[in-house]
Parts: C-alpha cells; structure tokens; sequence
C-alpha cells in the first residue's frame, strides 16, 4: 500500500492523489473506477486516484493481461466528463509523454516509448531489443446517446516486482528497491501535466518531445499488407506508416502491431516531415 501523507505531500495540495482509494486486489483497477465514478452518490473529484496493490485482469493493449504482481504500481485516475475537442489517442500520447518525462527527470533513468502507450528501456544485453517498463490506457463509458459518462487513464509500472520474459522493474534498473509511494507520485505529476496539455491544446506540444524518445518499431502485422514501414507520427497522433500501395495512417493500436525490435539511432526517432 501506498503511504496517503507521504503521497499527498509530494503530490501537493490539491495535486492528482491528494483524493486517494486503495484496495489490496481488484480485477482491473480501470474497470472498478470507472464503475465508483458513476455510482458514488456525489462525483469524484478530478484526479482521485485508485491504486491497487494486485490485479487479477489488468488491462493492455489488445485485450493482452497486465500480469501485476505485488510490489508493482498498478493505480488509475479519474478524469471525469471532460469536453472532447482532442481525441483519445492524442490524450493516451500526451499522459504517456508525461510519465516518461517526469520518471527521466526524477530518476535519471533512460527511459522511452514504444507508440503509443508503453514505457521501454533498451535491453543492453541485447541492442535493438526493448524491454517493457510499464504501459498507459485510457478507457472510457458512454451513454445511449453518445455522452461521456466518465473517462479514467490506468498506469502500470514495475517497480520492485518480478516481471515476465521481456519486461525490466525500476528496482533493476537501479539497482536498489526503490520507493512505490514516491514513483507514484511522479507518475501522477507526469499525468496530470500531461492531462492539463491535452485539454488547453491537444498533443501538438508535446509531439517533438514526444518523437524524440520514441523508438521505431518494426512493423509485425497489418491488416491486407504484406509489408510495411514505420514513417512516424502525424500532427495528431496518428502513425504514418508507408505500404506497397502508399502510405496510411493508423489511428488504433488494434490496426497493427508492432514488434519490440526496434531501430535505435540516436536523436529523434522519426524523421521531420
């Protein structure tokens, strides 16, 4: 469990976990806040976070499991009915920048992004190979005439945790156990900058940071092409990618995927437009 003083001073008053909810297992800590979001009796404030310290069905990308064992920072945050003038990809971008750049900053660690919501850290046993640090995902509720019912981002990361084949936890990478209240609050100082872009302007200032750390992955499979290659990012968040028949723009993670070998030139991962 995380420690609600210590969390609330480093967070700042009024800062996302300063309205903190723990529970010691739950299935998906996305499903269980976007659930209390609309069944407490008076609405949760903006930023109440939600953190579990195990999951059963933690959530990825393309219905994969998070496997969220103890000593990982498994939490989800509450973002409410806010007025979509940016699409949700655009707001998973500018999160996911945010946590990258607020655990570069605090940590020193060389940390990356794999488009378009995982954290990776280059496996130095193995150049171009990534290992995953942890992953964002944004989930939504709509009602039956297409009105936001409520909006939550859910984050893990490893951080004293065992981790399966492929991934890597901050206590590796650091050499030490490392402190989960204080990761957890600069994740969410990461988020809730993030969070506060993406609403005045969308993921445009970010996007050149945001490429910046990006490494570029190869492309495993898409749909009706037999090849196909990673350009880079549209102005909106969308991956351009170019095909035998030309290039396209991919706006989900569930159109393609993409693989953990990636090219790791130094610089900005994709070329200007």
């Amino acid at each position: 469990m995380l420690s609600p003083s210590r969390l609330g001073s480093l967070v700042g008053r009024g800062g996302w976990g300063h309205h903190l909810l723990q529970v010691a297992v739950t299935d998906s800590t996305n499903r269980l806040l976007l659930d209390w979001g609309r069944r407490f009796p008076q609405p949760l404030p903006l930023g109440t976070v939600l953190v579990s310290t195990r999951q059963r069905a933690g959530q990825g990308q393309h219905g994969r499991v998070w496997h969220s064992q103890p000593g990982g920072l498994y939490l989800s945050v509450w973002l409410g009915s806010p007025p979509l003038r940016h699409s949700l990809l655009e707001l998973t971008l500018t999160l996911a920048w945010g946590v990258v750049d607020s655990l570069r900053q605090k940590l020193g660690i060389p940390l990356r992004l794999k488009w378009p919501n995982d954290l990776v850290v280059v496996d130095e046993q193995c150049p171009g190979s990534l290992r995953k640090l942890g992953g964002l995902l944004v989930q939504s509720r709509f009602g039956e005439r297409g009105q936001l019912l409520g909006l939550v981002a859910g984050v893990g990361v490893n951080v004293n945790n065992p981790v399966p084949a492929g991934g890597i936890a901050l206590a590796e990478i650091l050499g030490s156990r490392q402190d989960s209240t204080a990761v957890a609050a600069w994740v969410l100082q990461g988020m809730e900058r993030g969070f506060q872009i993406w609403l005045q302007e969308g993921f445009a200032p970010v996007r050149s940071r945001y490429e910046a750390w990006t490494v570029k992955p190869q492309v495993q499979w898409l749909p009706g092409e037999a090849s196909a290659t990673v350009l880079g990012l549209a102005e909106d968040g969308r991956l351009r990618v170019q095909t035998p028949g030309g290039q396209i723009l991919v706006l989900s993670p569930d159109q393609v995927r993409l693989s953990y070998q990636a090219s790791l030139a130094s610089g900005p991962s994709f070329p200007p437009e």
